[in-house]
Parts: structure tokens; sequence; C-alpha cells
């Protein structure tokens, strides 16, 4: 297990990953998976709604030449390890959607970290072998490593990524993406990127880590992508292109939010806990009474490595 180290060399403090239930520890080694985020929130719900998750899969690291490593459930791209010097492929995002099961429905969303190159060189923390992954989670998703350096021009926020809802799977060739790594370097181990709101980027670079995904939550102050949303796999493959559906409307809005980036290792968790509920009383008639009623819950979430 490895925390999220930041540009600095610095581990993310204990005290806030034990705050909010993470499960990492800090371990200054090169070739770290990127660990996931975690996000919570309180949301008022009025009215009865249909609501869906998805909860994301951990990414895989395997030594066996492979030339896919398939990426966690929940849009986590596909690693490739030609040679066995390893590779890690990406963590899916865990989400929850209100009224349709689509990316377009998202409410609140974790994501996951991004995979690393090899792991034979674990010593050669911050030297050019150094292709640990991104942390995923936070608004806009730290960096990862690019030849033992501290790497976040690319990183994934609330309306920029490799695409809405996936992360981007290695490629022998460039991405596809114009924002992407488009040289490759290397041939033997190319990780994959981890899922989000947006997912991040593959590195397709051996001594390389790749992105993790952002987090994000509907709030009257989010930072929502306007008009139509092109949404394209993991491959760049495009899967459908529509606007997202809550950009106008206020009634499914998130207070208290809360994200940390690169607090959680494995499979994603979702909890949700009714703070309170309440039966109103909203006409009384001689007939007929009608009742309203509101549940208070709290949302947390955490995705995967």
């Amino acid at each position: 297990m490895s925390c999220h180290i930041d540009e600095n060399l610095n581990c993310i403090n204990q005290e806030i990953i034990d705050q909010f239930h993470g499960n990492t520890i800090c371990r200054k080694v090169a070739n770290r998976g990127g660990p996931g985020g975690y996000i919570s929130g309180n949301i008022k719900i009025s009215k009865e709604i249909t609501a869906y998750a998805t909860i994301g899969g951990q990414g895989k690291f395997d030594q066996t030449p492979s030339h896919t490593l398939k990426g966690g459930y929940g849009g986590g791209g596909d690693a490739m390890n030609f040679q066995n010097y390893g590779s890690g492929s990406g963590g899916g995002q865990t989400a929850v959607k209100f009224l349709s099961n689509d990316l377009w429905h998202r409410v609140i969303v974790s994501g996951g970290g991004g995979g690393s190159d090899d792991g034979y060189v674990q010593t050669q923390f911050v030297t050019d072998d150094d292709g640990s992954g991104g942390s995923g989670g936070g608004f806009t998703a730290p960096g990862a490593w690019r030849h033992g350096k501290y790497d976040a021009s690319k990183s994934a926020n609330s309306t920029f990524g490799f695409s809405f809802g996936y992360g981007e799977s290695s490629r022998s060739n460039g991405s596809l993406n114009e924002y992407g790594y488009l040289t490759p370097l290397g041939g033997n181990d190319r990780p994959g990127a981890g899922s989000g709101w947006f997912g991040g980027f593959a590195s397709h670079d051996s001594n390389s880590g790749s992105g993790g995904g952002s987090s994000w939550a509907l709030t009257k102050d989010a930072i929502i992508p306007h008009g139509q949303v092109t949404a394209y796999d993991s491959s760049y493959e495009p899967v459908q292109t529509r606007a997202y559906e809550f950009i106008d409307q206020k009634q499914f809005l998130f207070t208290d939010v809360k994200s940390i980036s690169g607090i959680w290792e494995g499979n994603g968790k979702l909890l949700i806990t009714i703070i309170d509920s309440a039966v109103i009383v909203s006409c009384d008639s001689q007939q007929n009474i009608f009742y309203g009623f509101s549940l208070f819950l709290l949302f947390e979430i955490s995705p995967t490595k």
C-alpha cells in the first residue's frame, strides 16, 4: 500500500487518512500504483427517486507478458505488458447516479488511481525509472510521476481529462486524444489511467505512471461542462453525446462536500447514511391527508487504486 505523495515528496498526513477512513500508509518507494480518493457530501431528498451506483474495481498489476491487463470496473484504463517487467491498469470510479444509469446522470463521483509501470526497481525512488501512478480524487487530480519527476500538466479536473467517465488505456502508439501524451516511449510496460468524473491520461511510456481520475459532486458552485458532452471509452471509441442532465436544476444539490486525494487502496466503497428523516402533512381535508417526506443522506465514497 502507498498513500499520495506530493511534488515535494511529502506523504499525506496520517491524521487525514484516519479522519476520512482511508487505508493507505506512507511508503516512499518507486513505481507505486496511484491510490484512489475519497469524497462525501450531504443531500436532502424530498421525493421518491431511483438511484444507481457504480462500485469501482481495483486496477491490476501483473508481470506476466500480456498485450492487455484489464482496467478496474467503472472505466479504468487497460495496461500493456510485453515482457515480464510488469505494469498496472487504472482503477475504476465509484459513482452515484439519480434517475438514470449513465454518465450524464452522475451526482457524486470519486476518482480512481492511475497505474504504475514496473515493479522491479522499487528502490529507485524519484530516479529515471520511477513511473509511479497518479493518485485519484480531488476536484483536480494530482499528477503522476514521469521518469522520477512529478508531472501535473495533464491532470484531470471538472472539465478536462482523457474522457468524461473513462481513464485512458495504454497503446503501442501515442494517445488518440489531442491533449494526451502523443509520443510513445519504450515498449515493455505501459500502465493504464484511472477513471473519474473525467478520467486520467495514460503515459504511453515504459518509465512513467498514468494519471488518476478526478472527483466531483453536484453542488450550487459545481463546475459543469456546458453543451453536448461526448464520452469516449478507454480506447477512445465514442460512446454517446448528450448534455449533462442536471445542469439547470436545483433539487439534487450536495452540501458540506469533502474531497481528499489518494487515501484508498482496493475495490471501491460506497456508504450511505440516513442523518435524519421527516414526514410532513402537506394537506388536510375531510377525505384525504397528503404526506410529504424528506431524507437527509450522507454519501461517503472511496474509489480504487
